[in-house]
């Protein structure tokens, strides 16, 4: 936001340079640029839009930029990457593509989303952070090697990359047939950043579908898929199928059948729910537990 600031002000003054706008004229439009990104920071969107907007009307583009993560807070995707066209069209930077990548992913159009990241790498290469949002497009695309491939280098990059780790950490069961690697990850994950609700998801779901009864901890993916349901604040499909796996792998099968269904639920009405649930479920129903084919 401050890049937009900085843009903003240079746009103002070059249109006074120019005999466009009169110096009061710009004396308001560095007004309506701290408002708008006061109320930005502030997180009152709805004020920052609109004097984003009027910057606009104004011809200052660049608050194309700013209104757009405006957009974006409000997860309004749509508006945001219309925005984000906008900026493109005039300015190929890659915060821009960066942002639209993220609008992308949030509405599940992968393939849109990871062709973003792959422009906005190629103009900053050292951006861990893109690097996993295009692991994260390749994975729900199905393409599991390349998204190993892109959560190691963003660890090269950033080794203090947790949800990187945790990523990884799941993708070591299902690329390589490593869980015990998969296993580390998530717990170098959980260390860097104990918040990290998703390495305490994958370390719970790795202790508990792992087809190696040396590895699999019911005990321990229990306490694990607890803290992931306490970061998601009970209220995410993911974590609570984890945490009936996890019963399931206890011998809990009340418990286990208790949160599958909840996941389920969830997941319906998010549009989400996959067969695999249904199959887990049954399972849960006839006392057993869910492991993962040996490869």
């Amino acid at each position: 936001m401050n890049h937009c600031l900085r843009l903003a002000w240079l746009a103002a003054i070059l249109l006074v340079m120019n005999g466009f706008i009169g110096a009061a004229c710009a004396t308001a439009v560095s007004d309506l640029i701290t408002n708008a990104v006061s109320a930005y920071k502030q997180g009152n969107n709805d004020l920052a839009i609109a004097d984003f907007s009027q910057l606009i009307q104004l011809n200052i583009r660049e608050a194309y930029y700013g209104r757009a993560q405006a957009y974006y807070q409000k997860r309004d995707y749509d508006r945001a990457i219309a925005d984000l066209d906008e900026v493109l069209q005039h300015n190929p930077a890659a915060a821009a593509l960066k942002l639209r990548g993220n609008a992308y992913a949030k509405k599940a159009d992968y393939e849109n989303a990871g062709a973003d990241y792959s422009r906005a790498i190629q103009l900053t290469p050292h951006d861990p952070d893109l690097y996993v949002g295009r692991a994260d497009s390749l994975f729900y695309r199905g393409e599991a090697e390349p998204a190993f491939a892109d959560y190691s280098h963003a660890i090269q990059l950033k080794t203090t990359n947790a949800l990187a780790y945790a990523h990884r950490g799941e993708l070591y069961a299902v690329v390589k047939d490593d869980y015990r690697r998969g296993i580390a990850d998530c717990i170098k994950s959980i260390r860097l950043d104990p918040h990290c609700w998703l390495g305490y998801n994958n370390l719970a779901a790795l202790l508990s579908i792992c087809p190696s009864a040396k590895i699999r901890n019911g005990q321990k993916a229990l306490l694990s898929a607890r803290k992931a349901c306490e970061l998601t604040a009970w209220n995410n499909s993911l974590t609570m199928g984890i945490l009936a796996g996890a019963y399931a792998e206890t011998g809990d099968f009340n418990d286990a059948i208790n949160w599958q269904e909840k996941s389920m639920e969830l997941a319906m009405n998010s549009g989400t729910l996959a067969p695999i649930q249904q199959k887990k479920l049954d399972l849960y129903e006839h006392h057993k537990p869910f492991h993962a084919a040996k490869n």
